[in-house]
């Protein structure tokens, strides 16, 4: 019996505690429900619900609709939404809201506006991996960061860059060629993934010219690579998990755990970059100091490369610390090798499926070239008008970036609708790409639509895959560049077809950056100079 004692003394305090949680869940619930049902009848909610969009359901809104991969959730978001709700709509996640605007006339009040120029929240998933980076930040932080990294894309420094953009060119040539040789071992179709091998190309080239660094060790770079490819992909199934919204959670989470092997990873490649970069310009002092004369004969022509504006303003006592120049510096090796990587593999498989138009290129290469092997001048990029028009049908039909997102930071009225401070923005720019209304025919491969006849009249956001305003691609014309030489060179050298013409079109996934879901794999073949074009 005394042992019963104390057995029913704590029976009795769990009963009571029971009891107690149970007043405490009601109570709590009562509250909760109460706190959203004030909230679905804010202003800031009523003024987002006035837009049209599709329906919801509570608490989860649009969550399950969009509980999809990245190839439906492109065809959703950015087509049939637009199709069903016009070029202005609004979708929610959970208690998160985003309005979607897919036409250029909506777009201007945002992209031209000097105070609207606040990153959406949607970014701060990618701060532990680029801090707080000109990409990422705003205010006087980015104006001041803008200002100091503009000189770094002067036109007199990208042409010095021609020589980069053909050296490794070169390059490019000789892993298609033996790609190509062996292609019948390398795929059961005898085709090639021309996307690994252009990614390849195109960080050696980013590391080369703005960063002042040569890539050569393959084994260097694939990890990074792979890295780069899957915090893409974890900040947007992030995103469409409103839960793993806190730091915390996510933290804690697989996704968040992998995220941050990822970081560890592509700080650590960056880092390197870095400290070679500063090596190589301490060498370079030294040796002038010693024999200026032998160090200009045997050392590489001198280039101002965009990491080296970061260390010189670091030591002119403009604050730079080491973790600002790597921000600055994984920033512009994320967006300038990849964003660049799947504008040319996407190119090539325009023309791959469009041969007449693969043709007129040909002829137009042949034309300025002239059968040599001389490098692509500034003159020369000038005067490629086709290859230029045909490099924008693809940016237009696979912009790198298809959408970007702002916070609106004060009531602004759009479309006749008044978006609340603090509501996201996705500009779908993919969206409005592919309009019928803005591009009739939008799903085919039109070239002339950029001749200078056929765009004149055209709204000047309608085309924006570097988006566009004061926050538009501090590296666009660099990416011009870069594109015009490196595909002037493989159109010299190479034809390109569809291995199985019959297959369905490849899916473009919806992340940061527009990729192909599994490459693009294409028939790579040497090609002859048409001598009719030369002559003439």
């Amino acid at each position: 019996m005394l042992l019963l004692l104390p057995m029913q003394s704590f029976y009795s305090q769990w009963i009571s505690l029971i009891g107690f949680n149970w007043t405490t869940w009601f109570v709590l619930a009562s509250c909760a429900v109460l706190a959203w049902i004030c909230w679905r009848n804010s202003r800031y909610v009523r003024l987002i619900n006035a837009v049209p969009g599709p329906k919801g359901i509570p608490i989860l809104g649009n969550l399950l609709e969009l509980n999809v991969g990245q190839v439906e959730f492109l065809r959703i978001v950015h087509r049939e939404w637009v199709e069903k709700h016009g070029p202005i709509y609004r979708g929610w996640a959970g208690s998160r809201s985003i309005v979607c605007i897919s036409s250029p006339e909506l777009m201007e009040p945002i992209l031209a506006s000097q105070k609207l120029i606040t990153k959406g929240k949607e970014y701060s998933y990618l701060s532990r991996w680029l801090g707080a980076c000109m990409f990422l930040t705003t205010g006087l932080r980015w104006r001041s960061r803008r200002r100091l990294l503009t000189p770094a894309f002067h036109f007199q420094i990208l042409e010095s860059f021609f020589d980069v953009f053909n050296d490794q060119s070169h390059q490019l040539i000789k892993e298609l060629d033996a790609a190509a040789a062996a292609r019948p071992a390398a795929s059961v179709d005898g085709s090639v993934n021309v996307y690994k091998i252009l990614t390849q190309c195109a960080l050696d080239i980013i590391c080369d010219s703005s960063m002042g660094r040569q890539v050569r060790k393959r084994e260097e770079t694939s990890g990074y690579l792979h890295s780069i490819n899957r915090i893409t992909q974890i900040v947007m199934e992030r995103s469409l998990r409103p839960w793993l919204d806190s730091d915390l959670l996510f933290n804690l989470s697989a996704l968040g755990r992998e995220n941050q092997r990822c970081v560890k990873i592509l700080h650590d490649f960056t880092n390197q970059v870095i400290q070679d970069r500063k090596q190589m310009l301490n060498n370079n002092q030294s040796d002038d100091s010693v024999d200026h004369v032998k160090s200009q004969e045997e050392s590489p022509k001198r280039r101002l490369a965009f990491l080296d504006l970061l260390i010189q303003a670091s030591e002119n006592g403009d604050k730079l610390s080491d973790d600002d120049i790597r921000e600055e510096v994984d920033t512009f090796m994320f967006a300038g090798h990849d964003t660049t990587a799947t504008a040319m593999s996407w190119f090539l498989y325009c023309i791959a499926r469009n041969p007449e138009e693969q043709k007129l290129l040909f002829d137009e290469v042949d034309e300025v070239f002239e059968d040599s092997d001389r490098p692509c001048t500034p003159q020369d990029a000038a005067n490629l008008k086709y290859l230029d028009c045909c490099i924008k049908e693809t940016l237009r039909m696979y912009p790198s970036i298809p959408g970007v997102m702002r916070t609106i930071t004060e009531d602004t009225e759009i479309g006749g609708f008044v978006l609340p401070a603090g509501l996201s923005v996705a500009l779908l720019i993919y969206g409005m790409h592919r309009n019928p209304k803005v591009y009739p025919e939008p799903d085919t491969f039109k070239p002339e639509r950029f001749l200078p006849e056929q765009s004149a009249n055209r709204h000047p956001y309608a085309f924006i895959p570097f988006s566009a305003g004061p926050r538009n691609c501090i590296g666009q014309k660099y990416a011009q560049f870069e594109l015009k030489v490196v595909l002037s060179w493989v159109l010299r050298k190479f034809e390109f077809s569809l291995a199985d013409p019959s297959c369905p079109a490849v899916s473009a996934s919806s992340e940061i950056v527009l990729k192909p879901v599994d490459g693009i794999h294409l028939s790579v073949k040497p090609r002859q100079p048409n001598r009719s074009a030369i002559a003439a």
